[in-house]
């Protein structure tokens, strides 16, 4: 009998983080440096938030608020409502969140620490492993 995935089978183990005081030019830096779309950000009151390329977008954008791109630090433009799961959170339950709420990053804490990050990237992956394991056992992954 097959067992339910779980977040922790998926996701992106020990992402890089990033500090919310730091500025964001080290943010986006670090995010080119490491090629990765998004980028936990770790709060000055013990919790966690994320920060995506979209923040990036949205602040180049005529009229936005902030217009000195210098001045900003990472906290300035992290969300305050980022879905956190834990390790042992169901798969299932992580993508019909993700769906419903049009959400592209999921953090995944243990323990209430940082363990991992779960994106659409994941999920796009996680999905065409399951389709190949139930299409082609035994290893036969080509497509025709």
């Amino acid at each position: 009998m097959k067992r339910m995935p779980r977040i922790k089978d998926v996701m992106t183990a020990f992402p890089f983080s990033i500090e919310d005081t730091a500025s964001m030019a080290q943010a986006k830096a670090m995010m080119k440096e490491h090629k990765v779309g998004h980028l936990p950000v770790k709060l000055s009151d013990g919790s966690l938030s994320v920060l995506s390329k979209r923040e990036f977008e949205r602040i180049e954008l005529p009229g936005h608020s902030h217009t000195d791109f210098e001045d900003l630090i990472v906290s300035d433009l992290c969300p305050n409502n980022v879905y956190t799961v834990d390790l042992y959170t169901s798969l299932i339950e992580v993508l019909d969140y993700m769906s419903d709420a049009h959400a592209d990053c999921v953090l995944v804490t243990r323990h209430d620490k940082l363990a991992g990050v779960f994106t659409f990237s994941d999920a796009c992956h996680a999905y065409s492993e399951a389709l190949k394991e139930e299409f082609f056992p035994g290893g036969g992954n080509s497509v025709a």
